[in-house]
C-alpha cells in the first residue's frame, strides 16, 4: 500500500522524431532569409557605393575644367587676343621639343581636337583613348593675392596693355612697368587608357604648361573613360549660342568652307562617360551611350574599351565663357 502524500513520478518524454524535423525546418527558414536579407543588403551597398565613387569622380572632373574654362580668353589688360603678338623664338616646348600648337592661335581660346590625340607630344604611356576629345584652353593666370608676378627669365609670360599684348620668355617687360603681367596657362585635357593607379582603369589626364615653358603631363582624376567636347558658337554677336559644333566643323575651322569669320565661341559643353570597376562578380553593363558626337555615335558596353564588368555613368555641362572678346 503507498504511503498517502506520496506523488508518484511522471515518465519524462523527449522530442519526437516529427517535431525535430518541424523544428530543424523552421530554423533553416529563418536562417535562409536572414543570408538572403544580408546577400541583398550588401549588393544594395555595393551598388550605393560605386554610384557614389562614380558621382564623386564626375564632379571631381568638373571642378577641375570649369573655372579653367571660364577663364579663357582672359589675357590681362587686353581683352582681345587676336591683338597679342608671339616674337619669334618665344615657343612652349614637350619633352624639349617645339610645341606650336601651343602658341599657334591665341584667339583660340578653347580649342577642340575631335575624336583624336594629335599633338605631337607624348601622352601617358604612349596609350591615348581612340575615339575621345582632346580639349586645349589658352589664358592669362590670375595674380595669385592680388601681387603682379615678377619677370621670370625662361617662363612663357604676357604683358598687355589696353591696346597691345605681347608674350615673352627673357624676363624683360616688352611694355616696361606701366602694363599688366601675367604667367601664361596652356592646358591640354585628354583620356588616356591607363592611370597611375591602374594600368587597366582609363583616366582624365592634362599637359600643363611648366614654369620652364615645357608642357608636363598630369593626372586628373581616375575612371574617365571619354570626353566629348562642343563649341557653342555665337554667329550673331548678340550674346546668345546659336549653335553647337564638334571641334572640326567648318564653322570654326579657320580656312575651311563654311567657316564664320564674326562667329565667336561662347560656351563649352562637356560630356563624359565615368566608369569604376565593379565589385560586384555578377554584375553586368549591357547598355550602350549615345554621345554627342554624331560621327562617333554611341559607346556600347563590352568591347575592350568599355568592358561591361564596371558601373557607369554619363555627365553632361554646358559653361559658359565669362571673358568675351571685342
Amino acid at each position: 500500500m503507498k504511503a498517502r502524500g506520496m506523488r508518484v513520478a511522471r515518465t519524462q518524454r523527449g522530442m519526437t522524431l516529427i517535431e525535430l524535423t518541424v523544428a530543424m525546418a523552421i530554423g533553416l527558414f529563418l536562417i535562409g532569409g536572414a543570408l538572403y536579407v544580408y546577400s541583398q543588403s550588401r549588393n544594395t551597398y555595393r551598388a550605393s557605393d560605386s554610384l557614389a565613387r562614380l558621382q564623386e569622380s564626375a564632379r571631381f572632373a568638373l571642378d577641375a575644367l570649369e573655372p579653367d574654362i571660364r577663364l579663357a580668353r582672359y589675357w590681362g589688360l587686353n581683352s582681345e587676343p587676336a591683338l597679342i603678338t608671339v616674337p619669334a623664338g618665344v615657343t612652349a616646348t614637350c619633352n624639349g621639343a617645339a610645341a606650336d600648337w601651343a602658341l599657334a592661335d591665341l584667339s583660340a581660346a578653347v580649342e577642340v581636337r575631335d575624336d583624336n590625340y594629335d599633338l605631337g607630344c607624348p601622352s601617358f604611356r604612349n596609350r591615348p583613348r581612340d575615339g575621345s576629345d582632346v580639349l586645349i584652353v589658352r589664358h592669362a593666370e590670375p595674380w595669385q593675392g592680388n601681387v603682379e608676378p615678377l619677370a621670370d627669365n625662361g617662363r612663357l609670360q604676357v604683358q598687355t596693355t589696353l591696346a597691345q599684348g605681347r608674350l615673352f620668355n627673357d624676363g624683360i617687360k616688352p611694355f616696361g612697368a606701366g602694363a599688366s603681367t601675367h604667367n601664361v596657362t596652356v592646358n591640354a585635357y585628354y583620356v588616356s587608357d591607363e592611370s597611375s593607379f591602374d594600368p587597366n582603369l582609363p583616366s582624365l589626364r592634362r599637359l600643363v604648361l611648366g614654369p620652364n615653358g615645357d608642357f608636363d603631363d598630369q593626372e586628373v582624376i581616375p575612371g574617365i573613360e571619354n570626353l566629348q567636347v562642343q563649341l557653342g558658337v555665337d554667329t550673331d554677336r548678340d550674346g546668345d549660342v546659336d549653335r553647337y559644333v564638334d571641334g572640326d566643323h567648318p564653322l570654326v575651322t579657320f580656312g575651311a568652307a563654311g567657316f564664320d569669320p564674326d562667329g565667336q565661341v561662347i560656351a563649352v559643353r562637356l560630356w563624359m562617360l565615368v566608369a569604376t570597376p565593379a565589385d560586384d562578380p555578377a554584375w553586368v553593363d549591357g547598355q550602350s551611350y549615345a554621345t554627342p558626337d554624331a560621327d562617333l555615335g554611341d559607346l556600347a558596353a563590352g568591347s575592350a574599351d568599355y568592358p561591361s564588368t564596371s558601373r557607369r555613368l554619363q555627365i553632361s555641362k554646358t559653361i559658359f565663357l565669362n571673358n568675351e572678346g571685342a
